[in-house]
């Protein structure tokens, strides 16, 4: 079935004949994303993996990002880090049981996982507000009910610029906070990067990278920051 959406032409798969044409025959020609206005502001105009469009540059990212971050060694470099942090979990769930305390196992789980993916990726853990004064939570809620939230623009380009439902402005202000949060961190790691001890995190990973133009490609502080988020 064939739709349009404003000025965005769009089809229903809606057979399993269909799907196979657009999922597995014609893969390539569906590989790419529809343009989102949110997706643009808080991925540095499409630097990321996840809202890159499909090409060279996709394909470039997708296998840094698989080789340099993702393999099955760099992995296995933070399991004492996560063995470490698991203990700490166990600790203080024994802790609570001695003192019969109510634990919200969800809440301590979420935490637990928050704090790994923190020090895999930016080598220290985080505190609630150190992004922002409303906290880590707030924010990044605030960032997926607006992305989720229907544009209008994305429908009718030419109606981007009025801005009518203030989403565009609001997209803005969360992706200056999310910046000037991974320009800190960028440059901690900068300043600090003869005093590391530990495993490399993330951003050292990337960092080397960048400085020693290995990638092939252009890539820049920009694309550092995109693949953070």
């Amino acid at each position: 079935m064939y739709l349009r959406f404003g000025f965005v032409p769009t089809i229903v798969v809606s057979s399993p004949a269909a799907a196979e044409l657009v999922l597995k025959t014609h893969d390539l020609i569906f590989a790419g994303r529809a343009h989102h206005q949110a997706a643009k502001e808080i991925s540095y105009d499409h630097r990321n993996v996840v809202f890159a469009p499909y090409g060279p540059y996709w394909r470039n990212m997708r296998k840094l990002c698989t080789l340099e971050l993702l393999s099955n060694l760099r992995i296995n470099q933070f399991e004492p880090m996560r063995r470490a942090e698991t203990e700490l979990f166990v600790g203080s769930l024994r802790r609570a049981a001695r003192k019969r305390e109510t634990v919200d196992i969800s809440a301590r789980v979420s935490a637990l996982i928050g704090d790994m993916t923190c020090l895999m990726v930016f080598g220290r853990k985080f505190a609630d507000g150190d992004l922002d004064e409303k906290g880590f939570k707030a924010v990044i809620a605030e960032t997926l009910q607006v992305a989720a939230l229907p544009n209008i623009s994305d429908y009718f380009p030419f109606m981007a610029a009025l801005d009518l439902q203030g989403l565009t402005r609001r997209m803005k202000e969360l992706s200056k906070t999310f910046d000037g949060f991974l320009e800190r961190i960028i440059d901690d790691h900068i300043q600090n990067k003869q005093e590391k001890n530990q495993a490399r995190d993330f951003v050292d990973t990337m960092m080397t990278i960048m400085e020693s133009g290995e990638a092939g490609f252009e890539f820049d502080r920009r694309h550092v920051k995109a693949v953070l988020l």
